[in-house]
């Protein structure tokens, strides 16, 4: 399931209903105190009520009644669920789906006590007529009879189990009458479709920016907690399997006892069902932990380097993730990630994330204050809030709303030269090194013209296409009437790589010259002989390969680094080699002929 949208109501400063869009990344902007957190420990409360409970001054002061409201739509929904043991039935069938064919799950808190309880309920397209509007609030027994009255033809169901009898009695009723409803999940088979629902429902992890110094510091159990969870989840049929085939063994035995008993006292043994009241608690059983060195707590280490920890966690989930499809999705919710980190760190945290929203299984939501970080962010993702007296508004998608965030964040476009005649847009500072080294070595051998330089080209790092810092660049060059360029990374071989394209073309439609490496990324193209490997070595990587990390790995230096060390080496004759492609039988030239191209925007 993927979470696609939050309401809040009565909720701290969300007095009146607010709708919260939510993508795969969403990151929320705002002022100190506008709310941003707010949303995040809401979910939280939401989806665990551990890290942060429901508590009763979380009612919004200007409420008309003490109902703090929490609700969330999913979509990307199971085919089916399963009830009555090892029956399926859907989602659908049980009506249980809104009117637009999502799963909206509604929590109410009533805030009369410290700690409220909570009430659940599906919002639902359901039927509203008498016959069938209580389907899944009656017992076998009740459901038989119900059948019974309407006709319904024993043969058109099977009496042991729930589903069938209320599927048959649904298609004997010729007008079910159906409207949105609220319906509360806290009695037999609605309960039993709920706890069949939390099975399939996101993992929700939040880290906070502020939190006390623990020796179980949560920066650093959270993610092992997550870990056992995503490791349970991934073995969920295995778990069901042995579940159930306890359940059916146990009840044979209680069925055998309850044999003799009828043998004993008849009428009180026909009185007894065996039944299991409560599902085993499995992620109670394991705890994971990471010992500093010498039994030294994590915590003593300082917060950077319990962040660090975190910062690892996501790049690793973000590798793992990128590989495989198992297990439920995870919505990772982070505070202010750069916190405590230094600016390099933050870079390839918010990296981190970005690529873990573009994995099939998981989520991102996060805060910021940061302009660096918040202009790496795709404008999508972006929602602004502010404080409309008592009550709070998100904004989204449009420049105005771009241009409030630009200017609450303090966000500029890099400086530029008062005497560039024309820009070209790369993702990072490494690929300024390698446009530039490129260019002159290219010059140098004849083939082409000019460099960048001798054209008064200004060479800016956006972080890609789509993101804040892009468009801020973008208008700072509409209002100077500045042409410019584009060289993204194709990032082939994953899952960004249909998306550059689709950027590229966008812009091609629009006139800009764009173009993506043909190989994966810059740093594809080092010359082997450039990394000056021992004569034995069988090191080797492809165009599609993550070549940054593996060379970064066998040189032991870091990834960031690996152009600005060793794309200097690279001649003109290697990077003819290296940029040397087939069109069709004529061997071409990438990176000469989109230099050309590049420098006609500047006569």
């Amino acid at each position: 399931m993927k979470l696609e949208s939050v309401k809040l109501k009565n909720f701290r400063g969300y007095g009146d209903e607010i709708l919260i869009p939510i993508n795969k990344l969403t990151a929320f902007i705002g002022r100190n105190d506008a709310g941003k957190s707010t949303v995040l420990e809401a979910l939280e409360i939401f989806f665990n009520n551990s890290l942060v409970k429901c508590e009763k001054d979380d009612l919004n002061i200007n409420a008309e009644n003490h109902l703090i409201e929490i609700s969330c739509v999913f979509g990307e929904l199971p085919q089916q669920i399963l009830l009555d043991a090892a029956f399926p039935t859907s989602l659908a069938n049980e009506y249980l789906l809104n009117t637009n064919a999502k799963l909206e799950i509604k929590k109410v808190y009533a805030a009369t006590a410290a700690l409220p309880k909570e009430k659940v309920y599906i919002v639902c397209n359901h039927p509203t007529v008498d016959a069938a509007k209580d389907l899944l609030s009656l017992k076998r027994a009740e459901l038989i009879a119900r059948a019974n009255e309407l006709g319904v033809n024993p043969e058109d169901y099977n009496a042991t189990i729930n589903s069938s009898i209320r599927q048959a009695i649904r298609e004997n009723i010729n007008e079910l009458s159906l409207s949105n409803v609220e319906l509360l999940v806290d009695k037999e088979d609605t309960k039993k479709v709920f706890d069949s629902i939390k099975n399939y429902l996101p993992l929700y992890a939040l880290f906070q920016s502020d939190r006390p110094s623990k020796d179980d510091d949560k920066e650093v159990t959270d993610p092992m907690k997550i870990a056992v969870q995503q490791a349970l989840s991934e073995l969920n049929d295995e778990i069901e399997h042995i579940k159930n085939e306890v359940r059916a063994k146990a009840i044979e035995t209680a069925n055998r006892t309850l044999a003799k008993l009828h043998e004993m006292s008849p009428d009180l043994a026909e009185e007894l069902i065996p039944e299991f009241r409560t599902e085993p608690k499995f992620e109670s059983q394991f705890k994971l932990s990471i010992k500093s060195e010498n039994d030294i707590s994590i915590n003593k280490r300082g917060s950077g380097v319990r962040r660090l920890i975190l910062l690892n966690f996501f790049r690793a989930e973000a590798e793992r993730r990128r590989t495989t499809n198992d297990g439920n999705n995870i919505i990772f919710a982070f505070e202010e990630p750069e916190t405590s980190q230094h600016p390099d760190h933050q870079i390839m945290l918010i990296e981190a994330f970005m690529e873990l929203a573009n994995t099939s299984n998981s989520q991102v939501m996060l805060t910021t204050h940061t302009p660096s970080l918040a202009g790496l962010l795709p404008l999508d993702s972006l929602r602004f809030i502010e404080r409309d007296g008592q009550n709070r508004t998100i904004e989204m998608g449009s420049d105005e709303v771009f241009n409030k965030i630009a200017e609450t964040l303090g966000l500029l476009p890099d400086p530029i030269s008062k005497y560039a005649q024309a820009m070209l847009l790369v993702e990072g500072k490494g690929d300024i090194t390698f446009v530039e080294h490129t260019a002159e070595q290219l010059k140098n051998a004849g083939h082409i013209s000019h460099t960048f330089e001798d054209k008064r080209f200004a060479l800016v790092p956006i972080g890609g296409c789509g993101n804040l810092k892009h468009w801020r660049t973008m208008q700072l060059a509409q209002q100077f009437d500045i042409p410019y360029c584009v060289l993204l990374d194709s990032d082939k071989g994953t899952t960004e790589e249909q998306q550059n394209l689709d950027r590229i073309a966008e812009m091609r439609a629009d006139g800009i010259k764009a173009y993506t490496t043909r190989k994966r990324e810059p740093e594809n193209y080092i010359h082997l002989d450039c990394l000056a490997l021992p004569d034995e070595s069988q090191f080797s990587f492809t165009d599609i390969c993550d070549a940054k990390t593996l060379i970064g790995t066998e040189k032991g230096t870091r990834k960031s680094n690996v152009l600005e060390n060793y794309w200097v080496l690279m001649t003109a004759e290697k990077i003819r080699e290296m940029e040397s492609y087939s069109d069709g039988g004529i061997e071409k030239y990438e990176f000469t002929e989109m230099f050309n191209d590049f420098l006609e925007l500047v006569e």
